[in-house]
């Protein structure tokens, strides 16, 4: 059997975009990658539903579909828990990651367990970037884990790896790649890095991290890190 990619992207109110975004992607690894895409919408209420829903057999899709929001962290994991392929890839639809670079990643994918996306050059604002330097030299001192963006959710992995965080309690929901990555490094696998083309947010700023909320979200960060720091697990074993 060749290597097959299910592409995970969690949805919520991105009516605007979402459409073109699948099929920028679509028209990107058409013949080149066997894939198929894993949409976990997230309780939208802008028209998403009915877009995707249009789509879901004209571009392969598997859709998970929610009247209310159990937001992001939750939204990962569900994709996570139905996929199948021997390779997954997570990524925002928000359009901050570009589709080209998904080739990239599919080069490299045997070279370690997961291949993560660096922003080299962040569209950002300041306040953010200064946030995430300091939260990254707290994340190495904790979890020594080798990656420049641990944050970023532009993230292929082999099937052992999703297969072994498909079902776990998140206590980090406003950091899920912080620790989704350091779970990763406890349970002994594997990381490359690449530098991917960081594309600004399609819908702007998001209201999430602002700069109001950056002292709450800090602390929830260290504090749920360091939860997943002292707490002892073992790998899902993977029946399949």
């Amino acid at each position: 059997m060749s290597d097959n990619l299910q592409i995970l992207l969690p949805v919520y109110n991105e009516a605007d975009h979402i459409e073109n975004l699948l099929i920028e992607i679509s028209n990107k690894l058409r013949n080149k990658i066997d894939f198929s895409f894993i949409i976990s919408e997230d309780g939208s209420n802008d028209g998403t539903k009915e877009i995707l829903l249009k789509l879901k057999n004209k571009l392969n899709i598997k859709l998970i579909i929610d009247n209310k929001r159990k937001f992001y962290s939750r939204a990962v994991i569900d994709g996570i828990k139905i996929a199948k392929a021997k390779y997954l890839m997570i990524m925002d639809s928000d359009g901050q990651c570009d589709p080209k670079d998904i080739i990239k990643f599919w080069e490299i994918r045997k070279e370690s367990d997961l291949v993560n996306g660096y922003r080299l050059k962040r569209q950002d604002f300041m306040y953010r970037k200064i946030f995430s330097n300091i939260c990254l030299i707290i994340y190495r001192i904790l979890f020594n884990v080798p990656l420049r963006d641990p944050s970023f959710a532009f993230i292929l992995m082999s099937r052992k790896v999703y297969k072994s965080l498909s079902n776990y309690t998140v206590v980090c929901p406003d950091g899920f790649f912080w620790e989704f990555n350091a779970r990763a490094k406890k349970l002994g696998y594997t990381f490359a890095e690449i530098e991917i083309n960081h594309r600004k947010r399609s819908s702007g700023q998001t209201k999430i991290y602002n700069y109001k909320n950056l002292p709450r979200i800090a602390f929830n960060h260290l504090i749920g890190l360091l939860k997943v720091k002292f707490q002892k697990f073992k790998k899902n074993v993977d029946k399949k």
